[in-house]
This record gives C-alpha cells, sequence and structure tokens, in this order.
C-alpha cells in the first residue's frame, strides 16, 4: 500500500476554502476500494498546513484522479496550484517519496513511471 499525500498550506493564499476542499474529498469517496483509506491532519509548523493522504495500492491510477479533482482549471485548481504539494510514498515508505507536484514551479518534479516505483 503507497500513500499519495497533498500537503495544503492555505497561508499561501487568500481565498483558501476549506469546506470546498472537504467536499471535494468527500467527493472522491466513488473511488473506493481504489482508495483504500483517506485521512485528512491539520497542524502548524511555521504556518498552518492541510495533509490528505490517500492510500492505494495503484498509486498510477489514483494520481490522475487527484489531479483532476484538485489541479484543474477553476478556483479551486487556482487555490492548490498556488498552495500545495503532492507526493506519493516509494518502495521504502517516506524515506523515498516521489514529488508529483509542487508550488515552487522551479523544483524537479517526479513522475509515477520512474523505473524502481511499485506505482501500478
Amino acid at each position: 500500500m503507497q500513500t499519495l499525500c497533498i500537503q495544503i498550506q492555505p497561508d499561501r493564499v487568500a481565498d483558501f476554502d476549506e469546506a470546498t476542499v472537504l467536499a471535494t474529498c468527500q467527493g472522491l469517496r466513488v473511488f473506493k476500494p481504489l482508495i483504500a483509506a483517506f485521512q485528512m491532519e491539520q497542524g502548524e509548523d511555521d504556518g498552518p498546513w492541510i495533509n490528505l493522504s490517500f492510500e492505494t495500492e495503484h498509486p498510477a491510477r489514483v494520481w490522475p484522479l487527484l489531479q483532476a479533482a484538485f489541479y484543474d482549471a477553476g478556483p479551486l485548481g487556482d487555490v492548490m496550484r498556488a498552495s500545495s504539494m503532492a507526493m506519493c510514498s516509494g518502495e521504502a515508505g517516506w524515506d523515498d517519496y516521489l514529488l508529483l507536484y509542487h508550488y515552487d514551479q522551479d523544483l524537479e518534479l517526479d513522475s509515477l513511471d520512474t523505473p524502481g516505483t511499485t506505482a501500478n
């Protein structure tokens, strides 16, 4: 089982709406059992953060669903592109994660079809 995690840093945008994010997460329930589990955590570390964690045996199939739900055009997509990053745990958990999206467009991103990953 691998985890796709979207970390949102709400202070990066003026118009962050947690209710819209939660409604989007609820809408993804239709993809169970592809998404085996979902968890939301909130915390504070040099500013507030929200982690959306999606557990799956098939991250390469789930990532496009998350991209469509959170990052496509529209008000939510604008907010998410400006305030979040997305990662996928690797074969060794978070020790070899893949960076799939980052609000800092200068960072190099990984792909789920990178050799050595177990993204089915």
